[in-house]
Order: structure tokens, then sequence, then C-alpha cells
């Protein structure tokens, strides 16, 4: 009978201090869909990164506006939707932050038919953006620059759907030249279109990371420290293992892994290395918002990101 009592008092202390040998705290995440964009994510949850720390992590697809508002209300406890986030703290200044980004720079590629060589070239062109202030607008008009146009002159800009759809219609004539990210701007190649430059060489701002509610921040500071200690985790794998990601890549997202390599080296500069963004990709981003919202913007980055749980977490972890 005792030998019983102690078994049980051993398995009452196990779970007490080591809650992932139990089911998990439940963490609700929504994101808009599964992108490559969050592909460290992925990994960290297939290699129980979460589940080692005591999470259940369940992952909703959600529209980014719902998203944010389930924040508010306690239903989602963090969104893969920074734009959207960013946005809405931009117009009404709503009380979420993010809190970790996953790219330091942008993943997007600039593309165009085979006979364009340059900025320069794209004098009288079609380009195709997916909308007016997006992140996909601002590089366009920045590359333009840097082949002496005036984008709001010189270029066409047309609002051309999504990444998919914008390489179909650059295929077919639609538009001269567009944006694609992974793997999109491989297929693009493979199809005899010519890249022209990566956005991060001339543009700098954040992508990909978890936003959170203010209330979340101060009442659930150990789930978002576990939550954030996770995805660091995934994104130091995946710097750190190329192999194993690139065949990750490959069956998460259904590619040949001679894609999934190309997708891994084109994502390759835009990871961040830490979970940080830089201050001038913070400051760029600020700038595109008020185009964004149709208003004046001017607020100090601070007021997009909070990482005091971040950098507690990177210093128990040793990441500079």
């Amino acid at each position: 009978m005792k030998l019983k009592f102690f078994a049980y008092l051993g398995m009452v202390v196990l779970a007490f201090f080591f809650p992932s040998a139990g089911v998990g705290q439940e963490v609700f995440i929504g994101n808009p869909g599964k992108s490559l964009n969050f592909f460290h994510f992925d990994l960290a949850i297939e290699r129980g990164y979460f589940r080692e720390l005591g999470l259940d992590v369940k992952l909703l697809n959600t529209k980014c506006d719902v998203a944010v508002t389930a924040l508010l209300t306690g239903d989602l406890q963090a969104t893969g939707c920074v734009g959207t986030a960013s946005r809405v703290i931009a117009s009404q200044n709503v009380p979420v932050r993010t809190v970790i980004w996953l790219f330091k720079k942008p993943t997007f590629y600039v593309v165009a038919k085979p006979e364009i060589r340059s900025a320069a070239d794209l004098r009288g062109k079609v380009v195709g953006i997916s909308s007016f202030g997006s992140d996909t607008d601002l590089a366009m008009k920045v590359y333009a620059q840097s082949g002496m146009l005036d984008p709001d002159k010189d270029i066409k800009r047309i609002v051309a759907g999504s990444t998919a759809t914008r390489l179909q219609g650059l295929k077919a004539g639609s538009m001269d030249a567009t944006t694609l990210s992974p793997p999109f701007n491989i297929y693009a190649e493979q199809m005899g279109l010519r890249v022209l430059a990566y956005t991060g060489d001339f543009l700098e701002f954040p992508q990909s990371g978890f936003t959170v509610s203010d209330a979340t921040l101060k009442n659930k500071r150990d789930l978002i420290k576990r939550l954030l200690r996770g995805t660091l985790r995934g994104l130091q794998f995946t710097l750190k293992n190329r192999a194993d990601t690139v065949r990750f890549i490959a069956k998460d997202y259904k590619l040949q892994e001679a894609v999934a390599d190309k997708v891994y080296t084109s994502l390759l500069p835009a990871m961040s290395e830490n979970g940080l963004a830089t201050d001038k990709g913070l400051r760029n981003m600020i700038e595109t918002l008020g185009t964004a919202v149709g208003k004046n913007v001017d607020f100090p980055p601070e007021r997009l990101v909070d990482y005091t749980l971040l950098k507690e977490v990177q210093k128990e972890m040793g990441i500079q």
C-alpha cells in the first residue's frame, strides 16, 4: 500500500514540475493560413518544442481582422497577423503588440518578363501589387526609384491579387513585373522569367511573428514566455541545421527537395537571428502604415512592439 502511495505521489510531483508530461496548457493562435513565412513555427511544432514546454498549441485559420479582435476578447492568445495588427494600432491605437519577429527583412523578390533587365526598364510598364499601401506596393515604388523613375508617373501599378495570381498574370503577360515570395520566385525562374532583385537588399522592414494583447502580456507572462522559447528554438534550429530544415520544408509544404533547398536559400537573408527586428526596419514599417490607413502616422517604434519577455527568454537561452 505504501509503495502505491509513494508511486502516486511521485506521479503528482512529476506532473507538477514537468507539465509537458500531461496534455499541456492550451494556447490558441490565429493565422490566416499556412505560409512559408511561418515555417520556423511549423517546424517547432513538429519537433515537439512546445509540447516539451507544457503547451498544447492549436493553430486556427482565421481572418486577420477577426484574429486581432479575438486577441482583445481573450479567445486567442496570439496571432501571426502582425501586419493587420500594426495597421489597427496605427488607425485605432488598440492595445496589442508584436512580441517576436521571424524575419527582419522582407521575404519577396522583384520578378519581371525576361526582356526587362533593370529598374530603369520598368518605365511605362505595368507592375502588379497586392494592394495600394502594402509591402509589395512600397517595394515596387522603391525599386522603381532606384532606376531614377517616378513610381507615380513612370510605372503603372495595378492591384493584381495574391502571389500565385500575380505569377500567373506575369506569365500570361497581363503585367510586366511584380514581387513574388518563395516558392513562387523559384517557379518564375523555372518559367523563364527574370528575378531582378531581392527586396531586402534595398528596403528593410520586418515580416511575420506573433502579436498578443497587452492584457495577455500582463496576465499570462509564463505562457507567452514558453511560446517565445519554443518559437526561438525553431528559429535557431533552422539557422543551424540546413539539411534537416530543407527536408522539413519539402515534406511539410509538399515541395521537391531541390525546390525546398532554393526556398531555404531565398529566405535565409531575411531571417531574424534572435527574434528581433531592426530599428530601421520598424521605422520603415511605420512610414508605410500612414499610406495603408490613409492618415498621418507618427509614433515611436516601441508602440508596435514589446520585447520585455523576449529579452528575458533570450537571456535564459544564451541568445544575443
